[in-house]
Order: C-alpha cells, then structure tokens, then sequence
C-alpha cells in the first residue's frame, strides 16, 4: 500500500509516494538505508526554479525532516510515553510539536542540547500535531501534520515545555544553519 510522504533535505522538498512495507512509515524508514520514490516533485528551496518530476533514490540519512500522511500505526504496538511541547532547529527548519517521551526518563529533558534529549532515539524521531516552519526562496513558509519526522543527527537545538512558543519563523531566520547541497539523485535517465 503506498503512502504520501514529504521529505525534506538540506535544500529540497520532495512530494511523493513510498510503498509501505510495515506498520507504520517511521518503523520503515528507521529499517532502511535509502527510499525510492517514483514520479515524486522535486521543488528547490534555495533557487526557486520550478519544481521536476522525477523517479529519485533517496537515502534515509539525508533525510532532514518527513512529513507523513496517514495512520499512525497499530494501537496495540503503543507504548504509554509522557508529552512533552517541543521545538527543534534542524539545519534550515525549525519542527514544533509533541514528542513522544517514553515514561519515567526525564533525566535529560532539562538539557537545550538535542543529542542528550534524543539519545537512544531512532534516527528519525516522532513529533505529533506538528508544523515545520522553513524559506522557500526567502519567504517564511510553514506545513503542518498529523507527524513530522525529524532526524535527530541534523538537530542543532532543542526547546521543550515552557521555553516552546511565540513564532516559528523569527526562529527560522535567527538560528538556521543555511546548507546548500544537493542530495538527490535522479536516475529518470538511468539506462
């Protein structure tokens, strides 16, 4: 069963549609080294050119941050986890929403440094009833979802609980690290 997925890399935006080979998007791609996305849109961030359709290997590592349709998975596979309010700067994009925090270790929630809130994390990390906040070509722009994923290796701050509010996009411009940097591959003219 295929389902719709935007990701997001240093300088991209891929719209596009992955087949589902588990219970859930985020289990997927934690298990997988590189994505295939057939007839996905490609828009430049940076340029603005217009957006291609291509056929793209994606690989997962790159990935900055997805923003995915659908379900969130089977109920029965839950675990009861405490909610914490959460911003992260990722590179260009800043993700807000509620991550997921297994219940009792809040040892490291008090910390601003992402590597100790997420550690011990999947590579892609769940923040529910999100908005991810980026430029596109200079103008602030925002996306919201049912769960963005992020991917903890490219987080440069974090925010939880109290310190989370105001907007988005003053943060965008204050805190982004600008990459420039290509990383998709198009294989439509592979042979």
């Amino acid at each position: 069963m295929p389902v719709e997925l935007i990701a997001f890399t240093a300088d991209r935006r891929i719209h596009g549609a992955i087949p589902l080979a588990d219970d859930r998007v985020s289990d997927m791609l934690n298990s997988v080294p590189r994505i295939v996305m057939r007839n996905a849109v490609i828009e430049d961030l940076v340029s603005g050119t217009p957006p291609q359709t291509a056929d793209l290997t994606l690989a997962v590592g790159s990935i900055i941050a997805v923003v995915v349709a659908g379900r969130r998975g089977v109920d029965s596979r839950r675990r009861r986890t405490d909610i914490h309010r959460a911003r992260i700067g990722l590179v260009r994009f800043v993700v807000s929403g509620s991550l997921h925090v297994p219940a009792g270790s809040a040892e490291h929630l008090a910390s601003g440094n992402p590597a100790l809130v997420l550690a011990g994390r999947d590579l892609l990390v769940p923040l529910t009833d999100a908005t991810i906040t980026f430029d596109r070509v200079d103008q602030p722009t925002s996306e919201s979802g049912e769960t963005i994923l992020v991917n903890r290796t490219h987080a440069t701050w974090i925010d939880l609980d109290d310190a989370v509010g105001g907007n988005d996009a003053e943060l965008v411009e204050q805190r982004a690290i600008v990459y420039h940097a290509a990383v998709v591959k198009d294989y439509t003219r592979a042979t």
